[in-house]
């Protein structure tokens, strides 16, 4: 929701630094490879050295990337469908890596794996619906879009390691991916039944 409701505001911002990279003659797509790299690295970094926060500063500095492609297409004229794609690929890749990454440091892998499941769900639930009927991304304001999952991951992460309450023998790590798979499976449902709706008011027009 936080995506859909103020993209736009949020893209303004980043219309300066994309001025720049399009100066520089950097493509859109070595914006998005450039920012799966950063996080890649950033991942390494946490699993030699086992700093989380500073992998969070990392992590969030690399992400701005991920906003900044799109800036630097529609800047120069060069949104295609491919960048695009390119982009929700590399997305993809990004979520796995960092939460693979933090499940091994912290060893919460049964609720590590049950949020990466449903976020790739909420994202092929979109995806899956566009093959059966026409849709748009202004469709689909959810509850747990990407922006609001990695924040949210993020801030639960820092927090577990600025904060030593333990609730009922659990770090508010834990706290964060519990809550986490609970409102992206609510989502991956909310999602579904949006794409119902869809499919069969579309096929019957």
């Amino acid at each position: 929701m936080i995506t859909t409701r103020y993209k736009q505001a949020f893209n303004r911002l980043l219309d300066p630094v994309a001025s720049v990279l399009i100066r520089l003659e950097v493509s859109p797509s070595a914006v998005t490879l450039g920012g799966l790299a950063l996080v890649v690295a950033s991942c390494t970094f946490l699993l030699v050295t086992r700093r989380v926060l500073v992998f969070c500063i990392l992590v969030s500095g690399a992400a701005l990337l991920d906003a900044l492609d799109g800036a630097v297409a529609r800047a120069s004229g060069r949104v295609t469908k491919f960048g695009s794609y390119l982009d929700a690929m590399c997305d993809r890749y990004v979520e796995a890596v960092v939460v693979l990454s933090v499940a091994v440091v912290t060893g919460y892998w049964t609720l590590s794996m049950l949020a990466l499941v449903g976020a790739m769900l909420i994202s092929y639930a979109k995806a899956r619906a566009a093959i059966e009927v026409p849709v748009s991304n202004l469709e689909w304001p959810d509850l747990m879009e990407r922006t609001e999952r990695d924040v949210l991951y993020i801030l639960g992460l820092a927090a577990s390691q600025l904060i030593s309450i333990r609730p009922l023998g659990h770090d508010l790590f834990w706290w964060t991916l519990v809550i986490l798979c609970v409102l992206i499976h609510a989502t991956v449902i909310q999602r579904i039944c949006r794409a119902r709706q869809f499919i069969m008011n579309r096929r019957a027009a």
